[in-house]
């Protein structure tokens, strides 16, 4: 039996959104176990609410401590060693889950899965991405906020990781790969960027060059790569273009409850993800939206069901670099 630990108290919508996600996801998903680590009291309260079934495919990790937004993440694991993050973790550590997803602090997180888990072979360090729709179908865009200054080595293997990604779960056989840059002439961008832009270009083969962030839409690349400083608010700045967009055109047509506009929002939906695994780390961690509801927790665990199925985390061992 597939069995998944789920972060009852991380995010901004703890516990409720998450305890909405895993209920419905246990009525549909009879086959899979869960394991709901945080408070047992409020698991238990919401449980009696809002159910009128009694699933047997659970299983609730009492905890006593809670990551906050503001908890560093150096200190995570010696100051709150109980809190439901890290029992999570700590769950896959020890082999008694396939996958853990959390919805909390992203820097917590990332610390957390480096320490307790480790990396595959010699990945230095971790890396975060995003799935983005465009012209043709989504791209990855990586990282997007674990590593914020890396070496043109580390931003070479977040290349060949998502290459990997791309190729088995999001089956495109020969994924065409870019640098972000500020133009497309290979001198051009910070000396990151330009030793990234040699060392990509000598080893890879599905490597097409620098991309202009304004080319990213057009279905040019399937993915991009980037500095976690550079991905995060590329990232956020596409949120809330998006979300200005929609209310733009909505208030302009007054379409407000057209269901054109509704089909347009589902497209740049982050919650029809739910969520993506921290890539480099030794086991499934997936990371969900901090603002994630019901729907997108229930999404995640459906991609972490998937992810363990197609045993994703051996698909990264052939990396070298």
């Amino acid at each position: 039996m597939i069995q998944i630990a789920l972060d009852i108290m991380g995010g901004d919508n703890a516990p409720y959104s998450n305890i909405d996600g895993a209920i419905q996801f246990l009525n549909d998903y009879k086959d899979v176990k869960l394991y709901l680590v945080g408070d047992k009291s409020v698991i238990e309260s919401e449980f009696v609410k809002k159910t009128n079934f009694t699933p047997n495919n659970y299983e609730i990790i009492s905890t006593s401590e809670i990551v906050l937004p503001n908890d560093k993440p150096s200190k995570i694991i010696k100051n709150k060693p109980n809190s439901s993050m890290n029992k999570a973790i700590c769950l896959l550590k020890n082999n008694d889950v396939g996958a853990v997803i959390s919805s909390g602090n992203t820097g917590c997180l990332v610390s957390s899965a480096f320490f307790n888990l480790g990396t595959i072979n010699n990945i230095k360090r971790p890396a975060l991405f995003a799935l983005i729709p465009s012209k043709n179908g989504d791209f990855l865009i990586c990282d997007v906020g674990a590593n914020t200054s890396p070496k043109p080595e580390q931003l070479f293997q977040y290349a060949e990781m998502a290459t990997v990604y791309t190729q088995y779960v999001q089956g495109i056989k020969n994924p065409k790969l870019a640098l972000l840059n500020i133009g497309s002439e290979s001198n051009k961008g910070t000396d990151l960027i330009k030793s990234s832009f040699n060392l990509l270009s000598d080893n890879l083969e599905n490597f097409i060059g620098n991309i202009e962030s304004r080319y990213i839409f057009d279905g040019k690349a399937d993915i991009i790569i980037c500095d976690g400083f550079t991905g995060n608010i590329t990232l956020k700045l596409i949120e809330g273009m998006m979300t200005y967009n929609y209310q733009l055109i909505a208030d302009k047509l007054r379409l407000k409850d057209d269901n054109k506009i509704n089909e347009l929002k589902s497209i740049y939906d982050y919650e029809q993800v739910g969520a993506t695994p921290i890539l480099g780390i030794n086991g499934l961690v997936l990371k969900s939206h901090g603002s994630s509801t019901g729907k997108s927790i229930y999404n995640a665990l459906k991609s972490a069901k998937k992810l363990i199925e197609i045993n994703l985390i051996s698909r990264f061992w052939w990396t070298q670099t």
